[in-house]
């Protein structure tokens, strides 16, 4: 059964509360800053140095001699001693290692732009999150916790963090352009990806508050350092998320899972400026509850889609935030309308 990011984080805190961790006063230390991280409401960025010293710690050990598993049960509070072939890890320390291999897996994007985004990358070897993927036989739970094959490469974190950044660009000029939309080039601009032909004035005028306020809310995410990708685990080796490049979930938590064609080249747009536009298309669902009426390929000129329809369609809020931004070269903006 598929099983949201947010069903997970809940394992994590129920796991870090458990007692039976490590007696030694570095790991200690370590799953108490764990604690504090990992709140019922999303991770803490003023811990977010715990995943860095925790990979630290696993690292250093590694080059001594000590492997990642071996470590990873040694904090968990299983030695292994007196483990024969046929060990099997029980669901308390499968608990315990799930939540010490999640945050050995989490990373923190922030760099500049004000933006803050964590992400959740689990080896691809993982096909359930970690409190159900660590149970059973000890080899091959020892394998999975040795894993550091992770989902997300450097490379692929950096273009998410250049996504989040970049989205952000782009709300800040289509705020601009919404809390001022009697200026003639804003409205021209709002008209061009919201009124349709019977349209009024008054109505394109609406369409600028309506969406400089939601925009406010996506700020305000991107920068909140609540917001976290991952990808959707518990679908790993399944068709679920084929040819799906993004998408939310309704979960408690702040989650965009990012999946295999986000970095896929079947778009329209390509490389940042297609990133930035999933981003930004994902986030109006989440925080507008906006609607995937029509995809830009499928047309969403507001005379085809219509207006009411238009003001409420993901992909047309994040085709005129990228206009706004100047991230949209003319032939592209008249291909995107003359669909």
């Amino acid at each position: 059964m598929a099983t949201r990011f947010s069903e997970a984080y809940n394992e994590i805190i129920t796991g870090l509360a458990r007692r039976d961790f490590s007696a030694d006063k570095d790991w200690q230390a370590l799953v108490g800053r764990a604690r504090k991280l990992v709140t019922t409401t999303g991770f803490d960025t003023g811990e977010s140095g715990l995943v860095d010293d925790l990979r630290g710690k696993l690292i250093k050990a590694s080059s001594r001699g000590t492997s990642e598993a071996v470590s990873l049960f040694q904090g968990a509070g299983e030695n292994l001693s007196g483990s024969g072939a046929g060990a099997v890890v029980d669901s308390e320390l499968a608990l315990r290692l799930g939540a010490l291999k999640t945050l050995r897996h989490t990373y923190l994007l922030k760099r500049f732009g004000g933006h803050k985004v964590w992400i959740v990358s689990l080896p691809i070897s993982f096909t359930d999150w970690p409190h159900e993927a660590l149970k059973g036989g000890l080899g091959s739970v020892t394998a999975k916790l040795a894993d550091l094959n992770e989902r997300f490469t450097v490379e692929q974190r950096k273009h998410l963090r250049h996504a989040s950044q970049e989205g952000l660009k782009w709300v800040h000029k289509a705020m601009t352009v919404a809390s001022n939309p009697k200026k003639p080039a804003n409205f021209t601009r709002l008209a061009r990806w919201f009124a349709d032909r019977s349209s009024k004035d008054a109505d394109v005028l609406r369409f600028g508050s309506v969406l400089n306020a939601g925009l406010k809310k996506i700020a305000f995410k991107l920068k909140s350092g609540n917001l976290i990708y991952t990808d959707s685990v518990s679908e790993r080796g399944t068709t679920a998320n084929d040819s799906t490049e993004a998408f939310v979930w309704g979960d408690p938590l702040d989650v965009v899972y990012i999946e295999e064609e986000f970095f896929g080249r079947q778009n329209t747009l390509s490389g940042l400026t297609n990133w930035a536009r999933i981003v930004v298309h994902e986030l109006t669902h989440r925080e507008v509850d906006t609607k995937d009426h029509a995809y830009e390929h499928q047309g969403i000129n507001p005379n085809k889609l219509t207006a009411a329809k238009a003001i409420d369609n993901a992909d047309s809020w994040a085709w005129f935030c990228a206009d706004c931004a100047g991230a949209l070269a003319t032939e592209v903006i008249n291909n995107a309308l003359n669909r």
